[in-house]
């Protein structure tokens, strides 16, 4: 899959794109774009490599998007749908200082992964979701080619996408 995007957000243009890397699934890709768009205000990178970035350098795992400061700690770590207990422990471990952030498409999902995060005692990772219906909605909307319009926090999207409106409220699980 790819997906290329002109992205117009809270008064900035943005030319974006997304391919899919390996075995990765259409709705894994669409959401690291949801995701971006999130956090489009912290710029963060795409991530397809731990050889990527220097802060990454010799780690086993990668993030999907991350940010990092000046001195290129990991500050944001986000992971997009399922991932393995073990990542997410060696995560935590490994990069005591950053903030980690899962989205996940579905509802059942994200409660399934919190509540095993909850039985390991991981308790720095921070679990979101798209409610009932709405990531199947986002999906319908994104095309090989996109225009997006509008307003995005952490948590919330008032975009206009490819003419037709989406607006939701991301779903704190954990």
């Amino acid at each position: 899959m790819k997906i290329r995007c002109t992205l117009h957000l809270d008064g900035k243009t943005i030319p974006f794109q997304l391919f899919s890397v390996l075995q990765e699934t259409d709705d894994h890709v669409i959401l690291k774009l949801a995701a971006f768009i999130f956090f489009h205000s912290l710029e963060p990178l795409v991530i397809t490599s731990s050889q990527q970035h220097p802060s990454l350098m010799g780690q086993d795992f990668s993030p999907d998007l991350m940010t990092a400061d000046d001195t290129n700690q990991v500050t944001l770590w986000i992971q997009c749908g399922k991932t393995t207990l073990h990542k997410l422990d060696k995560i935590t471990k490994r990069f005591r200082g950053a903030r980690i952030w899962m989205l996940m498409a579905h509802p059942l999902e994200a409660k399934q992964m919190a509540e095993s995060l909850e039985d390991e005692g991981n308790t720095r990772i921070e679990v979101w979701c798209f409610k009932f219906g709405e990531f199947a909605r986002w999906k319908n909307l994104i095309q090989d080619q996109n225009d997006i319009i509008g307003e995005a926090t952490e948590t919330s999207m008032n975009l206009v996408v490819n003419s037709q409106m989406f607006v939701t409220d991301l779903e704190r699980v954990r």
